[in-house]
């Protein structure tokens, strides 16, 4: 088999201190009343950390979840919405930051241009179109920030075993897997943060 040019070893991720952090998640609260929990959680641990949460900036289900339970933390939250969703979506009133774009492409750029990290949690196709654009542009070598995956109740395991059957299949070469990291816990997530 013919080597392929993105086979050699990917950069390891940028290891300077995460200040601002990108959540790709539902906007959905989803079956599992766990997945929830997880989001506020997430939500007061940005901010316990002096963290910046970096969201879509709406109110409705772990979008809204996180974003809520960092504002109530005090911690600083960068809303960004698309016009065509703001209404939909109902655009989070207590961000007082939040930038109103004109696109889903516009939002996606703008929301990783501020962000030093990216964790996905559970959420749906916009969720999973997010979380697969930022890994294709980490395996294309196009930036160095860690790109993480946090889902109670093994949520991304069928996501994981896709991978490995686009792997098994020779769609993906060796370093797919190194361009994402699965966190346990939020613990797991607060020992990669500033300490607070």
């Amino acid at each position: 088999m013919t080597p392929h040019p993105l086979d050699d070893p990917v950069p390891p991720a940028d290891a300077r201190e995460i200040r601002r952090l990108l959540l790709f998640c539902g906007s959905r609260s989803g079956a599992d009343p766990c997945h929830a929990g997880t989001a506020a959680a997430i939500g007061r641990l940005v901010a316990e950390r002096g963290v910046t949460l970096v969201y879509g900036g709406g109110s409705l289900g772990l979008m809204g979840e996180a974003g809520r339970a960092a504002i109530a933390a005090g911690g600083t939250v960068q809303g960004v919405i698309p016009r065509f969703l703001k209404d939909l979506e109902v655009a989070e009133p207590l961000c007082r930051d939040m930038a109103v774009v004109g696109s889903l492409h516009a939002r996606k750029a703008l929301m990783f241009e501020r962000a030093d990290a990216v964790l996905a949690l559970p959420g749906g196709l916009g969720t999973l179109e997010e979380l697969v654009e930022i890994l294709s542009w980490r395996h294309l070598r196009l930036h160095a920030k860690p790109v993480w995956l946090l889902g109670d109740n093994a949520f991304w395991s069928p996501f994981i075993a896709l991978i490995d059957h686009m792997l098994g299949s020779g769609f993906v070469g060796p370093n797919c897997h190194a361009v994402l990291e699965q966190l346990e816990s939020v613990d797991a997530l607060a020992a990669r943060l500033p300490a607070a």
